[in-house]
């Protein structure tokens, strides 16, 4: 319908139950530097992380865009609290939208993971992780839809169309 939001998404599908989830992204100068309408963007494997509050890239990442530090903060992860540079970047998702001037922090990330994903971005859109048939399916879109994922009421929905009534059980770690 017309005036009606343009919702971006993109879908991941992994063989088997995944323990992380991995996209690409792709880093650019912010715009509040660099105005032009064609940016330089550089490709890097990004994982997503709603355990963390902001997202994070790697010196990597800082070397090759060539960016300058902003400030720094104290940062506070599994391995205690330190004090890192801060960025302004423009960093372009999976689903072609590009998050322009966003604050990201410097630290080290695992093996060839150059950028953390955080719930800064995460929160702007919808994020789904569904494990059907053993293979996980992470899903997001931009912006939110106005009927959201309500997996209770889907739940509710099929228990009473099988006369089914919940009971409590002990779901098993699938280590």
């Amino acid at each position: 319908m017309k005036g009606d939001k343009v919702h971006h998404a993109f879908r991941v599908v992994y063989n088997g139950i995944a323990r992380q989830l991995l996209t690409e992204c792709a880093i650019a100068l912010p715009s509040a530097t660099n105005p032009l309408p064609k940016k330089d963007f550089h490709k890097f494997k990004a994982i997503w992380d709603t355990g963390a509050t902001n997202s994070v890239i790697t010196e990597n990442v800082v070397k090759k865009i060539s960016l300058a530090p902003t400030g720094k903060i104290n940062s506070y992860g599994v391995h205690g609290q330190s004090e890192v540079n801060t960025y302004i970047l423009d960093i372009g998702l999976p689903n072609h939208v590009c998050i322009q001037n966003v604050r990201v922090s410097e630290a080290k990330l695992m093996g060839d993971i150059d950028v953390l994903i955080g719930m800064d971005i995460i929160q702007a859109g919808d994020f789904a992780i569904c494990n059907p048939d053993m293979k996980t399916i992470f899903s997001y879109c931009m912006p939110s839809h106005k009927n959201p994922i309500d997996l209770l009421e889907k739940s509710d929905k099929v228990n009473k169309s099988n006369h089914c009534v919940p009971t409590p059980i002990i779901a098993t770690s699938t280590k």
